[in-house]
């Protein structure tokens, strides 16, 4: 008999259905949540059921390690598959495409111990995020992830509320008055030590402004753009690759006040400095 799914195809976007059919391929099955399920209790529950049979408490006992390990990591899984279908039934985009099934399966292997709710909605959104665009997070990417903490997530979440572009480039000016607004805000160079072990953050660099040559800063909807007075270096923080990934996904705002201390600092080094609206 053939089976059925619970999910109306007809009734889902097309980002959604392509991560359906992605993830069908992958696991070899429609995804439907009900039915896995079912199938992997099912699976678990014969593993005891031989164990107990075989008489041997010690098999036994490894068997429902087993048996309760896996359930669990499918149920992370298959909360984070619905997850990740819900954001893309809220994208009003047709452009999607199948995900890669060796990244899909690398993907599941790193995300199936996760069962913290706020970073499960993180690797939802960057599973949701390869249907619509391919290789956005890489396999590297996922390893750091992997390795990060519910406190590391929140920490990098508060730092990228710092973050601003110059002429594109993401990236955070150490001015001491910008220093002094993050250590007021609970961030300081022991948080940012922590974030560059965490494959997060560059060791600080330095950027080079160049005299009468026009730079563009935007922090988030906030643009202005500035001509230096002369040559000048900055003491500069930049994202790892793994960092400049994952901050495409998070969930961040931001700060007035340290937007009006970037234009106030920037106004001082410059020779003109005009807002864009």
């Amino acid at each position: 008999m053939a089976e059925t799914t619970l999910i109306d195809l007809k009734a889902l976007s097309e980002p959604a259905c392509k991560l359906i059919d992605s993830v069908s391929n992958a696991i070899g099955v429609l995804y439907e949540p009900t039915r896995i399920r079912r199938k992997t209790k099912a699976e678990s529950d014969a593993l005891v059921i031989m164990a107990k049979g075989e008489a041997d408490a010690l098999t036994f006992r490894a068997a429902k390690r087993v048996s309760t390990q896996e359930t669990r990591r499918q149920e992370n899984i298959e909360e984070i598959m619905d997850k990740s279908l819900n954001y893309l039934e809220r994208q009003f985009s047709n452009e999607a495409t199948y995900i890669d099934t060796d990244w899909l399966s690398f993907y599941f292997d790193k995300c199936q111990d996760i069962s913290i709710d706020n970073v499960q909605n993180l690797w939802a959104k960057i599973l949701a995020g390869e249907v619509l665009e391919p290789e956005a997070c890489s396999r590297g990417t996922l390893l750091i992830l992997q390795s990060l903490s519910n406190n590391d997530i929140k920490l990098f979440n508060k730092y990228c509320q710092y973050l601003f572009k110059v002429n594109g480039e993401l990236l955070r000016f150490k001015y001491s008055s910008l220093n002094k607004h993050l250590e007021n805000n609970g961030i300081d160079e022991s948080d940012i030590r922590h974030l560059q072990d965490a494959g997060l953050v560059q060791p600080q660099q330095q950027f080079h402004f160049t005299k009468n040559e026009r730079y563009v800063v935007e922090y988030f909807d906030n643009q202005f753009s500035m001509i230096l007075k002369g040559h000048r270096e900055n003491r500069t923080e930049f994202l790892t690759k793994a960092g400049r990934e994952l901050y495409r996904f998070i969930d961040t705002s931001p700060c007035e006040k340290y937007y009006e201390i970037l234009l106030s600092r920037s106004q001082i080094m410059s020779r003109k400095v005009k807002e864009i609206r």
